[in-house]
């Protein structure tokens, strides 16, 4: 029998798009278009570090790092949605640089109780990351490997954590480790000394990531957040879900825009490529997946901030539906560029790697399908 999901019923209709939450939007448009256009990403895939410590503290001054984080640590409480809006203008741009990392790690601090661990990260003075995934890449929380041994007042942590976003720019890391037969969230400052941080050839260059390496490594009883139980790292993989989704579109629809103006600028056969229509229909077919995918990267926002544990299906939702509309558009625009889609001369590709990247982390859409299947029709 099929069951009714949860969390879609109390969305909105809205999605709590507030005057507040357009302002942020109009704010990101403006500051990505000035400091982030594509010759400065270009310039960035070829740097060390990978991104613009100046433009972060810019964004710190306009409150973007704190967008949903309390009042109580210099946040400005404007919830998920209002974050989700400046995450589709920074992916628009293809932002490199630890937001999403930063600010999804702040939020999980919050929701495990260390409050007070999150006003640097608004501040932008601190940077966070998560442990997200180990090498069995399993997306299922309770299959985490990593584990947390009590030693005297203290735990000793062992274990690997692959694709750590940013780790060798973050101060705090976020992760679960199994505590015997439970699974509790750590936040570990870095770096320390028994903890090893080890590059990792990455698809997506605007994304640094990293294998982290706990070798015995022994943290204070304050490591251990107070409410960081596996309900709440499922609460924070809800969140990313969500806000990852939103990232996503905008990265679609940045191709949406490129690729329908170069194929009104590219003459054949004497006119525009976009008059015909093998060309225009799957420009349509675009715009159609990347409008569908917001509308559900939005609902899951707004369902996140109504309840954050009622909000998982749509979260999962909305990632499998940002998937598909970012891998189709990049699949598309290097295919309507021609042989030159495939140069690196072509602005295209770093979105596409962008998309592979995304695809992947948070689990893939057919990994949400299988899980939403599940709540659907039972195991």
């Amino acid at each position: 029998m099929m069951r009714q999901l949860p969390g879609l019923a109390d969305i909105p209709d809205d999605f709590g798009y507030t005057d507040e939450v357009d302002l942020v939007r109009k704010s990101a448009q403006r500051l990505m278009a000035e400091r982030c256009p594509m010759h400065v990403v270009r310039a960035l895939d070829r740097d060390e570090r990978g991104w613009d410590r100046s433009l972060w503290d810019e964004m710190a001054a306009l409150g973007w790092l704190g967008l949903a984080l309390p009042e109580a640590c210099g946040g400005a409480a404007l919830g998920t949605v209002a974050l989700a809006t400046a995450l589709e203008q920074t992916g628009r741009a293809c932002l490199p640089g630890p937001l999403f990392s930063s600010s999804l790690a702040a939020l999980a601090l919050v929701d495990a109780g260390a409050v007070d661990a999150c006003a640097p990260l608004a501040t932008g003075s601190r940077i966070a990351t998560l442990g997200l995934t180990e090498p069995d890449a399993s997306w299922h929380p309770e299959d985490t490997r990593a584990t947390a041994e009590k030693s005297g007042p203290d735990y000793v942590l062992n274990g690997v954590k692959t694709h750590v976003m940013w780790a060798a720019d973050a101060d705090l890391l976020v992760a679960p480790f199994h505590v015997g037969d439970d699974i509790r969230v750590f936040a570990i400052d870095l770096p320390h000394e028994r903890v090893a941080i080890e590059p990792e050839v990455c698809v997506d260059r605007t994304r640094r990531t990293a294998r982290v390496v706990f070798d015995d490594a022994r943290v204070g009883p304050a490591a251990l957040l107070p409410g960081g139980t596996l309900a709440a790292w499922r609460r924070t993989l809800t969140r990313g879900r969500a806000l990852l989704a939103a990232e996503m579109v905008g990265a679609a629809e940045a191709l949406l825009v490129m690729t329908r103006d170069y194929a009104n600028e590219r003459i054949q056969f004497g006119r525009p490529i976009g008059s015909f229509q093998a060309v225009k229909h799957p420009i349509v077919n675009v715009m159609l997946a990347v409008e569908a995918a917001r509308s559900h990267a939005y609902a899951a926002a707004a369902a996140i901030d109504v309840d954050v544990d009622a909000a998982e299906v749509p979260s999962r939702m909305a990632k499998a539906a940002a998937t598909d509309a970012l891998t189709f558009a990049a699949d598309r625009a290097i295919q309507l560029h021609g042989g030159f889609g495939f140069t690196y001369d072509c602005d295209a590709h770093f979105y596409f790697k962008r998309g592979l990247w995304a695809a992947a982390t948070l689990g893939d859409a057919a990994h949400h399908r299988r899980e939403l299947a599940s709540e659907l029709f039972g195991d």
